[in-house]
């Protein structure tokens, strides 16, 4: 499973799994419910990753670019709880992130999963290209819980 974000996240995700084998590799996609260009990108770019609409899952936005952290706490957590159904009928073995703030109810839902039912899933958080310096604030809240951490 696959977290996809507006803006340069998703061009970057879409780079790192271009090569990825469809016929071995089913990937489903998450993204917020207010990202108009994701699903454009994949379609434009990888159009063999877009063949079938059915893999890709909106959820609310945790936090509009620009929106207040006090206020964020309740759109955060009616994306959690989004997550946490997606997650369970998903119940993905990889999930793969690269830091949109999308992931974070993301993760927060898989963790929740592997708790609840003792099955593990591998977390892969590739920190974008463009933090040269430190961390987002993905990567700070995700780095502890990764599996893999790039």
């Amino acid at each position: 499973t696959i977290v996809l974000g507006s803006g340069g996240h998703t061009m970057e995700m879409l780079a790192l799994i271009k090569d990825l084998n469809q016929d071995r590799y089913i990937c489903d996609f998450i993204l917020a419910e207010t990202d108009t260009s994701s699903l454009k990108k994949v379609q434009a770019t990888c159009p063999d990753l877009a063949k079938d609409l059915d893999r890709f899952h909106v959820i609310p936005r945790s936090r509009e670019v620009g929106q207040s952290w006090s206020s964020s706490v309740m759109t955060t957590a009616k994306a959690f709880l989004a997550c946490v159904r997606l997650v369970w009928k998903l119940q993905p073995q990889v999930l793969l992130v690269n830091g949109p703030g999308t992931c974070a109810p993301v993760v927060g839902a898989a963790l929740l999963f592997e708790l609840i039912a003792f099955r593990c899933i591998s977390l892969i958080f590739v920190e974008s290209i463009c933090r040269v310096k430190t961390l987002s604030m993905s990567g700070k809240l995700i780095y502890p819980f990764a599996d893999v951490f790039v």
